[in-house]
């Protein structure tokens, strides 16, 4: 049998082992493509990526489950977590004066149909750029495009980038696979290229059979992504069938021009014949292009620097040299050892910004549900604790059970399948603590009983706090917190700030009531 890794023969040298009578149409070997996807689909991880993707672009909606689910998707990745509070903060989405640091307030600002396209970026670059030096430059390169991509549109006026940053972001979607799936196969065409003088599409048709972007459109395909992904993968400067897939093609040669070109050449009239191939379409100057250079690289500096900052720095130092090749020393760029805070380990000033934010959601004239401020509460206290996971119980209408509602962190789903415990002895200390009426974290402010001690290592937790919801003299709820592993305990000052928040949750839920 042959494995993932093996290469398939030479297409040339073998064609009638891979392409059926009649499968190509219209120049495209779908016979040779599904073969190469069937093959990456027996493997584990790529059936689990198409999941994700499809979960979190084509199939999350906007009830409060979708909502909760998506929310765990954001926080989990620092990198999305920093792009969807930082594309809120942006003059397109901003609104009023302050600017958001919650990435779950930063979601209902920007929508979940926003939200998603970010994640299914992010989605796709940290499931790559892990794998390899190889494929971290391919995800770079895809992030760079992705990032042009948004800021051209902005620079047209589109009234969708994030639109155009998912398609940015996909448009090499099929040299990606291949080179992580056949990655013999991709080091052939590499070879063909560069040592034999071959042409990309000479080398790909001897290869595999199909050009990359015929792949990645299949894959577009099976996934039920937008059309305009699609579209954007088959864009180029003379054939796009709208704007946005204008932009698309336009991002992805901008890409290549600037970063892709040998440094012993001149990248001056590689620009100039890129940017005129495309000026019937994408009207812009020179320096208009070398703002959108700019805000690229300081976008894809923050993602970077969040996710491997040690190996991250001299590549980016490397591209704001490329950069400034192309449109001179003066060119305004980010500085790559800046630190990032945004995000970063919660201190007191931190917790303090989010809890003013979350004070003005409690808010009724917010116009924030309780279920917006409850997912921020949560989030709140995860970056302020740091905990593992927070969920949200309440009593059930007769106050027989104790069920949780929603909740945040690792695991989560599962977790609130199996939280639900009946208002007696039986309870548990969930029950009993919330009973109590008093907020407790345990081992911070006592050490656990035995029964304690029992449910917490059956929940494979090493610790966990209660904290009772009282609205109007009335036991409503809780909410929970633990960690998983094994870690110090939060100090008073952040069960004390825990409770805080908890009280929020108590007033928002009485304001609404009255």
């Amino acid at each position: 049998m042959m494995r993932l890794q093996d290469p398939l023969p030479l297409v040339s040298e073998a064609s009638h082992r891979l392409v059926e009578p009649g499968a190509a149409s219209g120049g495209v070997d779908h016979f040779s493509i599904r073969t190469r996807l069937a093959r990456i689909m027996e493997g584990g991880d790529f059936p689990a990526l198409s999941r994700q993707v499809i979960d979190t672009i084509t199939t999350i909606d906007d009830d409060a489950a979708s909502l909760q689910r998506l929310a765990n998707i954001v926080l989990r990745e620092y990198g999305l977590a920093l792009s969807v509070v930082r594309t809120a903060n942006s003059a397109h989405y901003r609104r009023g004066g302050r600017p958001t640091e919650s990435a779950t307030h930063a979601m209902m600002m920007l929508g979940a149909r926003v939200v998603r396209q970010l994640a299914g970026s992010m989605l796709l670059f940290e499931h790559f750029q892990r794998r390899s030096p190889e494929l971290k430059e391919l995800m770079i390169l895809s992030l760079l495009t992705a990032n042009h991509a948004r800021a051209t549109a902005l620079q047209l006026g589109h009234d969708d980038p994030e639109a155009a940053h998912l398609a940015g972001m996909f448009r090499n979607l099929g040299e990606v696979l291949v080179a992580c799936y056949f990655h013999d196969d991709y080091q052939r065409i590499r070879s063909l290229i560069q040592d034999d003088g071959r042409s990309e599409a000479s080398a790909l048709r001897m290869v595999l059979g199909f050009a990359y972007t015929d792949f990645g459109v299949e894959v577009a395909n099976q996934w039920g992504l937008p059309d305009t992904i699609a579209l954007g993968m088959r864009a180029t400067a003379h054939t796009s069938s709208s704007l946005l897939a204008s932009v698309t093609a336009f991002s992805h040669e901008l890409t290549g021009t600037l970063y892709q070109t040998d440094s012993n050449n001149s990248v001056g009239p590689a620009l100039d014949a890129m940017l005129d191939a495309h000026r019937s379409r994408i009207r812009l100057t020179r320096d208009q292009v070398g703002r959108i250079a700019s805000d690229a690289l300081k976008e894809t500096r923050d993602v970077l620097l969040g996710s491997d900052s040690d190996q991250s720095v001299p590549r980016l130092r490397e591209l704001n040299a490329a950069a400034r090749r192309a449109f001179g020393a003066s060119l305004a760029l980010p500085d790559d050892g800046d630190a990032l805070t945004m995000l970063a380990e919660p201190d007191v000033t931190v917790r303090a910004r989010l809890r003013n934010e979350l004070d003005d959601t409690v808010d009724p004239a917010s116009g924030a549900t309780i279920g917006t401020v409850l997912l921020q509460a949560m989030e709140v206290i995860m970056r302020g604790g740091p905990f593992d996971r927070v969920v949200t119980c309440f009593m059930t209408g007769d106050r027989m059970q104790l069920v949780a509602r929603t909740g945040l962190g690792t695991g989560i789903d599962a977790l609130l399948t199996r939280f639900s415990f009946p208002v007696s002895a039986r309870g548990g200390p969930v029950v009993a603590l919330t009973q109590q009426r008093q907020a407790v974290y345990l081992p911070t402010d006592r050490t656990m009983h035995t029964m304690e001690q029992r449910w917490a290592t059956e929940q494979g937790v090493s610790q966990f706090g209660v904290f009772p919801l009282i609205v109007l003299g009335k036991v409503i709820g809780c909410i929970y917190c633990d960690r998983i592993g094994a870690g110090p305990a939060p100090d008073r000052a952040t069960v004390r700030y825990t409770k805080s928040i908890a009280d929020l949750v108590v007033d928002a839920i009485a304001r609404r009531r009255s």
